[in-house]
């Protein structure tokens, strides 16, 4: 593999775009999807405020997380270049890869329902030729080349990864020195400075699909538990069906749903790819042991699977920040799981041990809450009023505890808390890591 990648000077950069405009004119792009983005302070250009503007794209990392992220193996490595290739052929448009990597490389497209991305134009680099962004940044500040002859230094706005990226960052310092000497003169103007400027990439109301499927799966991992008695018909009819709908809202996520196929190619180095694997099997070996085999030894293996598979999808999620400060969430899979399973057998202490420990953790959670998005407040206000105390009113004065209104309370918040996880986790990007420096400097 050639040792050579893009090279940016901050001193130089002008945030011209010219960059971006090669892009398009070479890959025959769509306008309104760009492979190479600039994320610019002063992006009005004040006069005397200065202006720091970074130019970046895919850098076909050493270790890329794109590779091993993809459930479908749509990305390959050209050994001659080094380049990171997407194939749209291969990919399923689950846009897990968009959320593993730290640069905001891979793009979705949604009018083809895939992802695209930088190829390094590795039909220009394999002849010895220059990408086309670097080719035609009229400055210079943006290059391409043998990295390894570049100082090692702090990589100024770049998000800190073990990846290896295949990109140096020239005159980081001055950039710096910049935003500290500027940065009374930023408080002023009110320049580029919001956080509410960053779109998400991970937010409930594009995602719901997944906050379905993910809360479905760990109530039936929970109502499963129950089934080392006989259940009756009814039961193991409504539990398939809603197992089967689980998998059904997963593949609506999909840009391409009738590749779904290709969504377990890739189980070697793939949480989302093993997550979907073990949800198979999970539905397949409770259909078995509810209609064909019935065993204890394959009720434990069943149940096994079932944590494996909860264990998948919290792992699935493990590329994301937290923005609560516990590593653990209120509506953690398993904790779910742990609230059903001991309401399907009305075990009432444990029952309690769970509501109060959840409540404990979405209290904490709530330290700083977001009091200008009223959809969240009021979903924050029913979720403690009916999941959590109403709830816990229905425990202590039933016998038994597993009764509708009961189970109704509890699906409702535990509804509620699963949505708003996906509020409470954020992907890092270069234009974070910006902005958040920015408003580092600011409090100094």
């Amino acid at each position: 593999m050639l040792s050579k990648g893009f090279i940016l000077d901050y001193s130089k950069c002008v945030g011209c775009h010219a960059c971006i405009v090669a892009c398009h004119n070479e890959n025959k792009t769509n306008p309104f999807l760009s492979w190479r983005q600039i994320n610019s302070f002063n992006a009005k250009k004040v006069p005397l405020a200065g202006f720091i503007n970074l130019s970046i794209a895919c850098n076909h990392c050493n270790d890329a997380p794109c590779l091993k992220a993809c459930p479908a193996k749509a990305y390959e490595r050209d050994n001659q270049t080094g380049a990171v290739i997407h194939s749209s052929e291969k990919c399923i448009g689950c846009r897990y890869c968009t959320w593993a990597c730290p640069f905001d490389a891979p793009k979705y497209n949604k009018e083809k329902g895939v992802v695209e991305k930088c190829h390094l134009c590795n039909h220009l680099i394999s002849n010895d030729l220059n990408p086309a962004c670097a080719n035609q940044c009229p400055t210079g500040a943006l290059r391409f080349g043998t990295i390894e002859s570049i100082a090692s230094i702090e990589q100024f706005g770049i998000p800190k990864t073990n990846f290896e990226p295949r990109l140096k960052i020239v005159n980081s310092e001055i950039a710096y020195s910049k935003l500290l000497i500027d940065s009374n003169l930023y408080k002023e103007k009110q320049l580029y400075t919001s956080k509410n400027l960053i779109k998400e990439k991970v937010n409930a109301i594009e995602e719901w699909p997944l906050a379905l499927f993910t809360f479905i799966f760990s109530f039936l991992t929970g109502w499963f538990t129950s089934f080392w008695t006989v259940p009756d018909r009814i039961q193991q009819i409504v539990f398939l069906l809603l197992g089967f709908f689980g998998i059904l809202l997963s593949t609506i996520h999909l840009g391409k749903p009738f590749r779904a196929y290709r969504s377990i190619v890739n189980i070697k180095t793939s949480w989302l790819s093993r997550e979907i694997f073990f949800c198979g099997i999970f539905l397949s070996f409770s259909l078995t042991y509810l209609f064909i085999f019935k065993s204890t030894l394959f009720f434990i293996t069943t149940l096994l699977i079932g944590y494996l598979f909860l264990l998948t999808i919290e792992m699935v999620y493990s590329v994301s920040k937290r923005k609560t400060k516990l590593p653990i969430h209120s509506s953690n899979m398993f904790l779910t799981s742990l609230l059903f399973c001991f309401y399907f057998n009305d075990f009432k202490k444990l029952l309690v041990i769970v509501i109060v420990l959840k409540a404990l953790l979405y209290i904490y959670q709530k330290n700083e809450p977001d009091s200008s998005n009223i959809f969240r407040v009021l979903g924050s206000f029913i979720r403690v009023i009916i999941g959590l105390i109403f709830s816990l009113g229905i425990v202590f004065f039933s016998d038994p505890i597993n009764n509708g209104v009961l189970l109704i309370a509890l699906i409702v918040g535990e509804l509620i808390d699963r949505f708003e996880f996906y509020g409470d986790i954020s992907i890092d990007t270069p234009s974070r890591v910006l902005i958040n420096t920015f408003n580092q400097i600011l409090k100094q």
